[in-house]
């Protein structure tokens, strides 16, 4: 079993190194990068602990930041997330994953934004019309543990899509994740948004905002856990990111989270909410349901974030 560690932990260091080779060779020059809207962070539960999700990858939610934390669910789970941003800003995601074996896991998901745009021809105090401009995301994902309950890969592939009236993209991309768990502690890494292809109104070869996330994951009590994570996405500068979770009798959980942004990144402060789970009688028994808010003030002048979304395990 020594010898099977040793080797997990090998891997696992190869990928640490090679993951951020990949993101060099992948990440584009400033003002070439497309599909800026996945850069925004999905899902409920990781924003309330601040980002810190890489190693933590253990519920539907995964798919977008590590699918192959996929294999750690044991139910079917559907996910979905609405946020209403400012400026009208609309977002949203959601998936839906199931177990086929002990090892093998798949899902699907997709993410959307959507905003109200006044178009003008002229400096006028009144809008000549208006648009909806808007951006989405699907992907397929699967996860399969190399070692049952020790060590996974998984990998998504999407396909996006952009309209901002007279300007259209599409393409798609992929990540690649990996989970490695040992006894409480768990490490995770995986890489975002290589670019496979793309296309658009412009002459320009643009490339997705390539992200690199890796980080760790302790359950210090049964209901408890603390995480941390580095995060590098797109052209910008890296951020760093904590969150807790404590469980209450299994009903109430707790979340609170810090993102420490560096350099130019302007990303930066707390974030917290809370997680409410029901569990179904009859004739819905084999069901619970989980609600989750996410609170982030405003840190970079776009106004505080109020997030709210649903999982379903069945």
């Amino acid at each position: 079993m020594q010898g099977t560690y040793l080797k997990i932990l090998y891997i696992f260091t190869v990928m640490i190194f090679v993951l951020p080779a990949i993101s060099n060779v992948n990440a584009g020059d400033p003002g070439t990068e497309e599909a800026a809207f996945l850069k925004i962070d999905a899902a409920t539960r990781p924003v309330a602990m601040g980002g810190a999700f890489v190693g933590v990858a253990n519920d539907v939610n995964s798919v977008f930041w590590n699918p192959a934390g996929l294999t750690q669910t044991e139910k079917r789970e559907f996910t979905g997330m609405y946020n209403a941003w400012f400026a009208g800003v609309q977002y949203g995601s959601g998936a839906y994953s199931q177990p086929v074996t002990k090892n093998f896991a798949f899902a699907i998901s997709g993410i959307y934004l959507q905003s109200e745009i006044e178009r003008r021809l002229e400096d006028t105090e009144e809008p000549d019309s208006l648009f909806n401009a808007y951006s989405y995301a699907v992907g397929l994902s699967a996860s399969y543990a190399l070692l049952p309950n020790t060590f996974s890969l998984g990998g998504t592939v999407k396909y996006f899509g952009q309209d901002f009236d007279i300007a259209e993209s599409s393409g798609i991309g992929a990540d690649i994740g990996a989970l490695v768990k040992v006894s409480k502690l768990r490490f995770g890494a995986s890489v975002q948004n290589i670019t496979l292809s793309t296309s658009n109104d412009s002459d320009k070869d643009l490339s997705l905002p390539f992200g690199f996330r890796i980080g760790a994951g302790f359950q210090f009590q049964p209901d408890s856990i603390i995480s941390a994570e580095f995060n590098q996405m797109g052209g910008g500068d890296p951020t760093y990111h904590i969150g807790i979770e404590k469980w209450f009798r299994k009903v109430l959980a707790l979340r609170a989270g810090y993102c420490l942004g560096s350099d130019d990144n302007p990303r930066e402060g707390l974030s917290a909410g809370l997680g409410l789970k029901a569990y179904g009688t009859k004739p819905l028994e084999n069901m619970n349901f989980q609600f989750d808010y996410a609170y982030v003030p405003d840190s970079d002048g776009m106004g505080d974030v109020h997030r709210i979304s649903m999982i379903v395990r069945f």
